[in-house]
């Protein structure tokens, strides 16, 4: 989505739930481009955002990529929630590799 061709401003929810139903179907190329675009439309990202990426990236068995977004967010002045966190746990629970997450 470009924002020149666009009449309709979308917002930050418009984006959040387009990366949300990318991440129910494990669709990281289509998530991540979204974020992309958000950004591109001069939004800011928020907790429902990262925590969107994150769930993606966990649903799609991406620990290190998770842990990055996890970074990114805090480095973002943005506070991870109980979301947040219960992704995280989550994916470490699932990781083949659960004493590196």
């Amino acid at each position: 989505m470009k924002r020149e061709d666009s009449k309709v401003r979308p917002d930050e929810i418009t984006f959040n739930t387009l990366i949300k139903g990318y991440s129910m179907n494990r669709d990281m190329e289509n998530a991540f481009r979204v974020f992309e675009d958000m950004k591109s439309f001069g939004l800011k990202p928020n907790d429902v955002t990262y925590n969107s990426l994150i769930d993606t990236c966990v649903r799609s068995s991406d620990m290190d990529r998770a842990w990055t977004l996890f970074g990114e967010m805090q480095d973002n002045d943005i506070v991870p929630d109980n979301f947040t966190f219960s992704t995280l746990i989550k994916g470490i629970k699932s990781t083949k590799n659960p004493k590196k997450d």
